[in-house]
């Protein structure tokens, strides 16, 4: 009750539209609030006033590296042993988890939506278990990568599922929806797709030439939606201002 009365002493001062509930929480307008007494339930995360998001994860010696040009959205995670080179993009919902092993996404690569990379301690092919993305590489969104060795130049079209082991070599596409089972090997300038994914036909120089034009095109949406966010935001002082305001130290 003494905790009470102080977080009250201190809301005399506040506008009307912040009120004192039953609960021990603080209604700001039409949100409440929690006034940092411990016997009460957890801040709901739509009334958290700081974002929970964290971009870049730290798993002990595994440490994410990405050069000063690379972008990762908002609300894309990269975790542990994850190297981004530069312009490389990382968009929104994409998660590269680098806690077992290594990823690399070499440059003007870009890694779209709700992508999820990963990489296993081992692989059963005795290949290497780590994950690699060349050059120029598009990956689109919704797809799942584990364990495998994208080269440079190469299309991996939306919902696709790559496997342990697998290599896609340069120049080369894998059609919207194809999973590509462990230890497939997808040769250079040939389009493979399905379920299981194989071989459908070989790539005209005309589809070969566009690979680098896809990957491209994302230079510039990279440069709009960048510029929108500060590199260090100073969001964090609005949600400090209300915190103080409803005595949240």
């Amino acid at each position: 009750m003494r905790g009470l009365g102080k977080l009250t002493g201190l809301l005399r001062g506040a506008s009307s539209a912040t009120t004192l509930t039953a609960r021990g929480s603080v209604a700001v307008g039409s949100r409440d609030v929690h006034s940092g007494n411990a016997s009460a339930s957890p801040i709901p995360i739509d009334q958290e006033p700081y974002c929970r998001q964290r971009n870049e994860l730290v798993l002990g010696n595994r440490i994410p590296v990405k050069a000063p040009d690379a972008w990762v959205a908002p609300s894309a995670v990269i975790i542990g042993d994850v190297d981004l080179y530069e312009r490389v993009s990382v968009w929104y919902g994409a998660v590269l988890r680098g806690d077992l092993n290594a990823i690399r996404v070499d440059c003007w690569s870009n890694i779209q939506d709700r992508t999820v990379i990963h990489a296993a301690r081992t692989s059963p092919t005795g290949l290497s278990a780590a994950t690699s993305i060349g050059k120029y590489v598009t990956v689109g969104p919704n797809c799942m990568l584990r364990s495998c060795k994208i080269e440079d130049l190469c299309v991996i079209g939306e919902k696709s599922v790559v496997m342990e082991g697998c290599v896609i070599q340069t120049n080369a596409v894998l059609a919207p929806g194809s999973v590509l089972p462990p230890g497939k090997l997808v040769p250079s300038k040939e389009l493979w797709g399905g379920n299981p994914a194989r071989k459908v036909r070989d790539l005209t120089p005309d589809e070969i030439a566009d690979i680098q034009v896809i990957a491209e095109k994302s230079f510039a949406m990279l440069d709009a939606h960048q510029a929108e966010f500060l590199p260090h935001s100073t969001a964090w002082r609005q949600a400090q201002n209300l915190r103080e305001k409803v005595g949240m130290f």
